[in-house]
C-alpha cells in the first residue's frame, strides 16, 4: 500500500522536508500559502490544499509550523485524522500537550525533532532525526518517509532544543568574537566575513571528521587540555 504524506507548512522546514520525501509515497503540501503550497507540491512531484482537512485519509502528517501554531493545529488534526495516522511533529522548541494527545487515543503524535541548522541542510550538509517513540512499526514508517537525513534515532527528542540552542550560541559567540578581534586589522568586512564563514566553519567541520591539519590539530590538543 502506498503511504499518503502530508506536510503541514512549505516555508524553509517545510520544504527541506518535502523536498525528501522518497518517490514511492503520495505527497501532499498544505499552507495557507497558496503560492508556496502550489510551488513546492509542483517542485516535488505532490499535490497541495489550503486547509487542513485534505490530510484526513493521510498515512503521516508532518507537522512543520512556528512553535505556537503546533498544539493547535495538532488538535485540530486530532479531530480530522484517520484512525491509525502518524502526527509528526517537527518544530524544535514545541512540544505535543497531554490534552491534545487525549483528544484522540487512535492517532499516534510523536514528536520528532531535527538536529541541524535549516540553510546547511538545504545546501547538503547531515543532520539527525531523533523520533519520540519506542514503538517500531511507527519508527520504522518515519524512517521510510525520512530517507534524506544522515541518520533517523529512536531517542529522547525533548533534549533537541536545549543541544541545537547550545551549537546555535556558541557558533554566535564565536563569530563574535572572531569578527571582534579581527577589528584591530582594519580589513574590509567581506575579509572578517570569509574568514568566519570559511576559516571558522571549515575548521570546526575539520575537527568533527578528524581531518585537522598539523597547525589545527596542535591547537584543538591545546584547547581540549584546557578543558
Amino acid at each position: 500500500m502506498t503511504l499518503k504524506v502530508a506536510v503541514i507548512g512549505a516555508g524553509r522546514m517545510g520544504s527541506i522536508v518535502g523536498k525528501q520525501l522518497p518517490n514511492d509515497v503520495e505527497k501532499l503540501i498544505i499552507d495557507t500559502d497558496e503560492t508556496k503550497a502550489k510551488a513546492l507540491a509542483e517542485e516535488i512531484g505532490g499535490a497541495y490544499a489550503l486547509t487542513l482537512d485534505a490530510a484526513k485519509d493521510a498515512d503521516i502528517i508532518d507537522v512543520v509550523l512556528p512553535t505556537p501554531a503546533v498544539n493547535p493545529v495538532m488538535g485540530q488534526l486530532a479531530d480530522i485524522a484517520k484512525d491509525g495516522a502518524i502526527l509528526m511533529n517537527m518544530a524544535t522548541s514545541a512540544f505535543i500537550d497531554e490534552a491534545v494527545r487525549a483528544k484522540n487515543p487512535k492517532v499516534h503524535m510523536i514528536d520528532t525533532k531535527i538536529i541541524g541548522h535549516a540553510m546547511s541542510m538545504s545546501q547538503g550538509s547531515p543532520c539527525f532525526v531523533v523520533a519520540n517513540t519506542e514503538d517500531q512499526a511507527i519508527f520504522d514508517k518515519i524512517q521510510h518517509i525520512l530517507p534524506g537525513y544522515k541518520k533517523v534515532v529512536m531517542g529522547n527528542s525533548d533534549v533537541v532544543s536545549e543541544i541545537n540552542a547550545i551549537g546555535s550560541s556558541e557558533g554566535i559567540r564565536a563569530a563574535v568574537k572572531v569578527r571582534k578581534m579581527l577589528k584591530k586589522y582594519d580589513i574590509p568586512k567581506d575579509w572578517e566575513d570569509i574568514v568566519i564563514y570559511t576559516v571558522c566553519a571549515g575548521t570546526m567541520r575539520s575537527y568533527v571528521e578528524n581531518d585537522l591539519g598539523h597547525f589545527a590539530r596542535e591547537l584543538a590538543d591545546k584547547l581540549e587540555a584546557e578543558e
